[in-house]
């Protein structure tokens, strides 16, 4: 007899290799970052921190110094946006600048996880099942809220970071929750994937009765 292959192949494989290299990756970045000089991740073990304002613009005609200066122990730059570095940052600084990225690698590896649990459990119950539109809905609504959560968290670690950095400026953290950009893609997926889980469930429930019928 034939063996039946399994219909979630190739991405149960691909998404466990994903996974597995991002745990690997990480750990070694991590221990690297504290024992090895030059070796950062997540910004923990960064010597130089750079952060830009995005939310002001330097126009042709503004004076470099007008509302913006940087802070003891940092440099300012004038671009399209001013931008700010320090080559010794303070401890809450390195925080702040690990706060801009964790959130993000946060909410990939837990849409990531939550794939290949949703992937090993349609494997082990059968795609057409409630607990595989129940993870299907978990899914959903971390692509959905998760996005936006990890999107704010990021700009108000940004907008502190610029604080600490500058001054005379009107950036604080309390405005990262305002101009924080909103990740579209993410959260029409997971408007999609809740809608396809109601499907699914409505679909799950229809079956049962037709079965309970026969």
């Amino acid at each position: 007899m034939a063996r039946v292959r399994n219909p979630l192949e190739p991405m149960s494989s691909a998404v466990t290799m994903i996974v597995t290299l991002i745990a690997v990756v990480t750990v070694l970045g991590v221990f690297g970052s504290m024992f090895v000089d030059g070796v950062s991740v997540l910004g923990i073990g960064d010597t130089t921190i750079c952060v830009t304002d995005t939310t002001n613009t330097v126009g042709p005609d503004m004076p470099s110094h007008m509302g913006f200066k940087a802070a003891p122990g940092a440099s300012m730059g004038l671009d399209a946006h001013p931008s700010f570095c320090t080559d010794d940052p303070g401890t809450a600084q390195g925080l702040l600048n690990t706060a801009t990225q964790v959130p993000s690698f946060v909410f990939t590896v837990g849409a990531l996880l939550l794939v290949l649990r949703l992937i090993r459990g349609a494997e082990g119950d059968g795609l057409y099942t409630a607990r595989t539109a129940r993870r299907l809905r978990r899914l959903g609504w971390w692509l959905l809220a998760g996005s936006v959560l990890a999107a704010i968290a990021e700009s108000v670690g940004e907008k502190a970071l610029i604080r600490s950095l500058s001054r005379g400026g009107d950036v604080s953290a309390l405005s990262g929750l305002i101009s924080w950009d909103a990740p579209y893609m993410a959260i029409l997926t997971g408007l999609g994937v809740l809608s396809f889980a109601r499907i699914m469930r409505v679909g799950v429930a229809m079956r049962e009765d037709l079965d309970g019928t026969v």
